[in-house]
């Protein structure tokens, strides 16, 4: 008897670690995130079998209920992903546990873990707004759904001593695996926070915060390829006279510019995530469906505020700097490469016409 005891809480162990594993997998690989409807059907699907597998290696109470630690995947859905996942999962673990047999015993408990399933949430709100303690807010919840467990088995037992004593153990045992499955959690998010910050880092421009060459490229395959964008246009936008600010001023004044000009492109931009910096003073905007006079509008408001601007240099002074921008657009065909030669070449003919100007050009398709 104590054996079997033991085997199934090993199984309930290995299986909740398993699922926790592949739960971190199912989140997308997204600093921020929403779940799609696939995704939250992956999920519930997903947590249901484990339910299921928890249940198969249940230990065997009197007259056919069984213990196990399936609130602990209601719990983690609860605390990580929310209502709108966790309710349909309740549901389904309810459904699931009338598979084993309809009696008394199963129809009580299909009954409260639907009630779990609501109540939940609305707790966990609350104690997240009142603990600023993860592992605080997980035992209270586990706390509560094994107490409905208890009182749900009360009618089972003839000895007040013997159930008292299994639900203890079943409580500091479900809390120990709960405090377990949460820290490996948090490690495996901890460690998908760490990737994804060095994924972001590589895309991006060090010195101004921009997105970088390498981000740019793959962003004008992606939208060559996104037929929901109609018509794009790259703005290419190079510091007049920056060899002679670098020389004049120093270089720690040069970047310190540099950022500058990249917090009013960041402002100026029709959209603050395509901004780039693709030069040592070169950067570059990608401006999607937009009609040519608002393509336009951007790059000339971009042009005036930096000759409007006085940029502060380090040692308090400030001095004036101006910015020529070429404006390549295209209506239908988006060959990215050729944009961006046309961009170059209307940037050169800015230079070329005395600096501190926009010249624009619609690409032709041929």
């Amino acid at each position: 008897m104590l054996t079997s005891v033991l085997l199934s809480i090993i199984a309930n162990i290995s299986i909740l670690s398993t699922a926790s594993y592949i739960f971190v997998k199912l989140i997308p690989k997204k600093k921020v995130y929403t779940l799609t409807v696939k995704q939250q059907l992956l999920m519930i699907g997903f947590a249901s079998l484990t339910s299921f597998l928890l249940m198969l290696f249940a230990v065997d109470l009197p007259k056919g209920a069984i213990i196990d630690l399936r609130q602990i995947i209601l719990i983690l859905l609860v605390y990580y992903v929310g209502q709108k996942v966790a309710i349909p999962t309740a549901i389904l673990i309810s459904l699931l546990r009338l598979t084993f047999g309809v009696d008394p015993a199963s129809i009580r408990t299909a009954i409260m873990y639907i009630i779990l399933g609501f109540l939940l949430p609305l707790v966990c709100r609350k104690l997240v707004k009142q603990f600023n303690n993860k592992y605080v807010v997980l035992l209270i919840l586990n706390a509560i759904c094994v107490v409905l467990i208890a009182l749900n088995s009360y009618v089972l037992y003839d000895s007040f001593l013997v159930y008292i004593l299994i639900y203890s153990i079943f409580l500091v045992l479900s809390s120990l695996v709960g405090i377990l499955a949460t820290v490996f959690i948090e490690d495996l998010l901890k460690s998908r926070s760490l990737y994804l910050n060095e994924k972001e880092h590589a895309k991006m421009d060090f010195l101004t915060g921009l997105y970088n060459m390498r981000a740019f490229n793959k962003k004008w395959r992606k939208i060559e390829g996104d037929q929901t964008i109609a018509k794009t246009a790259l703005m290419m936008v190079d510091i007049d006279y920056f060899k002679w600010i670098n020389d004049s001023y120093g270089h720690a004044n040069g970047d310190f510019i540099l950022r500058q000009v990249a917090t009013i492109l960041k402002v100026g931009a029709h959209d603050n995530e395509l901004v780039y910096r693709v030069g040592g003073e070169e950067f570059c905007l990608i401006l999607n469906d937009l009609s040519y006079a608002e393509q336009k509008n951007i790059a000339d408001n971009i042009r005036s505020s930096v000759a409007d601007k006085e940029f502060l240099l380090e040692n308090g002074t400030r001095i004036k700097i101006t910015v020529s921008i070429g404006l390549a657009a295209s209506d239908q065909n988006k060959d990215m490469k050729k944009l961006y030669r046309l961009a170059d070449r209307c940037l050169y003919m800015a230079k070329n016409q005395g600096r501190n100007k926009v010249m624009g050009e619609v690409m032709v398709d041929e």
